[in-house]
């Protein structure tokens, strides 16, 4: 079952733009779209949240925000692929804040109030973060 709705889409861009986005293809273009934004989120997300669970939450249960950022990138990856020269300056702003929030999220950076990956006794599987205070030196000769 896929995670975005129809209805997910009148949230961010008009019927009009939509229909125009899809003026020569079928809904595989848009499914396409959508399958290829979930895959990014996931990617980004998999290393520290379940990513099973947050994207098999049905209707209410689904995080907005992450409604949001695949939805960015479906509609990114949408323009990018039928008229990337009319694309508004919106939209690559909102796909570039999309993925600059899941990199941060990535990197331990930032935080979402997603569900932890937990191991079969549910303990939480956290990684280990090593940083330093002073910068990385190279020490070839």
């Amino acid at each position: 079952m896929a995670f975005l709705k129809d209805e997910d889409y009148s949230v961010l861009v008009r019927t009009e733009i939509k229909d125009i986005l899809l003026e020569n293809y079928s809904d595989t273009k848009l499914k396409s779209a959508e399958q290829m934004a979930t895959s990014q989120v996931k990617n980004y997300l998999s290393g520290k949240y379940d990513v099973a669970a947050i994207f098999s939450a049905q209707d209410d249960e689904r995080n907005s925000h992450i409604i949001m950022i695949v939805l960015d990138c479906a509609l990114y990856h949408l323009y990018t692929s039928t008229v990337p020269k009319r694309m508004p300056d919106i939209r690559s702003q909102r796909y570039q804040d999309a993925i600059d929030w899941l990199k941060l999220v990535a990197t331990g950076e930032a935080t979402a109030d997603l569900p932890i990956k937990t191991d079969g006794n549910g303990n939480k599987l956290q990684g280990i973060k090593i940083s330093s205070k002073y910068p990385a030196s190279n020490q070839r000769w």
